[in-house]
C-alpha cells in the first residue's frame, strides 16, 4: 500500500471525536500513515476590521484578545484530538495539525482542500453530524459539500 496522507476536519463535537478514533482505528500501526489535523478559525468579525481614526488602538487591542482566545479554544480541540489518536495507537510523529481561516461560507469548502492540497493530502474526512458553526457559513452539509467539490479526493464521511 502506497504512503496515504489524511486529512481530519476537527471540531470539538462527538461525532469528530468518533471520526478521530475511526481514523486510529484505521491507521493504527500502519507506518504508511501521516494525518493531518485541521481546525478552523474564524476571521475576525467585520467590526474589529473596520475602524477609523481614534478608536484604531482600542480596536486593535481587542481584536488581539479575541484572536487570542479563539486560538486557545482551537488549540484544546487540536490538543484533544491529538490525544485521542495518540490512545488509539498512532505513532505521534505521524500526526500534524494546522488552522485554516474561514472567510465565508462559500469559500469554507474550497478553504479545507486548499489545505488538503497544500499539505499534499490525498484523502479529507469529516464527522456528518460535527461542524455545525461550519454548516452554517456553507448554509448546507459541510460533508456534502466536500464530496461535491473535492474532486481528486478520497471524502471519508463518518456518521
Amino acid at each position: 500500500m502506497k504512503n496515504s496522507k489524511l486529512l481530519v476536519v476537527v471540531d470539538e463535537s462527538p461525532a469528530t471525536r468518533k471520526a478521530l478514533q475511526y481514523v486510529a482505528q484505521m491507521a493504527a500501526g500502519r507506518t504508511q500513515f501521516r494525518i493531518c489535523l485541521a481546525h478552523s478559525l474564524l476571521a475576525p468579525p467585520r467590526q474589529l476590521v473596520e475602524y477609523r481614526g481614534a478608536e484604531k488602538g482600542r480596536l486593535r487591542a481587542y481584536k488581539s484578545r479575541w484572536i487570542s482566545a479563539g486560538d486557545m479554544t482551537e488549540q484544546r480541540a487540536l490538543d484533544r484530538a491529538n490525544a485521542v489518536l495518540c490512545h488509539g495507537g498512532i505513532a505521534r510523529g505521524s500526526i500534524e495539525a494546522h488552522f485554516c481561516y474561514l472567510v465565508d461560507g462559500t469559500r469554507a469548502t474550497q478553504e479545507i482542500l486548499k489545505l488538503a492540497r497544500a499539505r499534499k493530502c490525498d484523502t479529507v474526512v469529516i464527522a456528518r453530524k460535527s461542524l455545525s458553526w461550519l454548516g452554517e457559513l456553507i448554509q448546507g452539509d459541510p460533508a456534502e459539500e466536500l464530496v461535491r467539490h473535492g474532486r481528486g479526493f478520497t471524502i471519508w464521511v463518518v456518521e
